[in-house]
């Protein structure tokens, strides 16, 4: 009787020693994770340098992700590969900045959910239409 007694105290002991080791480590792991970080962190100011296929110019491109924006900004400019003279620049609000060819980029627009048109005049609708098409800048002047 008194066997079975000490059995079951060490018993109930352990089984408690456990319970307070879970505890301790579920604490743990909760305080490492700071609370003020946000819950996906953005990568801004991203510089991409891509030469066209004859290298003669370089496209620079600068990838500034906004939070709450789903479009990413682009800042580029296309350099001459040997002077270095800029040959354009500019500001775009899109998907992505590339070489269509050796002498111009395309500027690839950011195309969102389909909303009901705010207009009855089809000359407006035309003109909604026209900003979801690709942009092609020739570089030549």
């Amino acid at each position: 009787m008194l066997l079975r007694k000490i059995i079951s105290i060490l018993f109930f002991g352990l089984t408690i020693f456990s319970f307070a080791q879970c505890k301790t480590v579920e604490n743990k792991t909760t305080q490492d994770k700071p609370s003020h970080q946000p819950v996906t962190p953005m990568k801004n100011d991203m510089i991409i340098s891509k030469l066209n296929r004859n290298k003669s110019m370089e496209l620079h491109v600068k990838k500034i992700m906004k939070p709450g924006d789903p479009a990413t900004h682009f800042e580029y400019t296309v350099y001459n590969a040997v002077t270095k003279k800029i040959i354009k620049q500019g500001y775009f609000r899109g998907s992505n900045v590339d070489w269509n060819d050796d002498t111009s980029i395309k500027l690839v627009p950011y195309i969102g959910m389909e909303q009901k048109p705010t207009s009855e005049n089809p000359d407006d609708l035309l003109q909604s239409k026209t900003q979801t098409q690709i942009t092609i800048i020739n570089l030549n002047n």
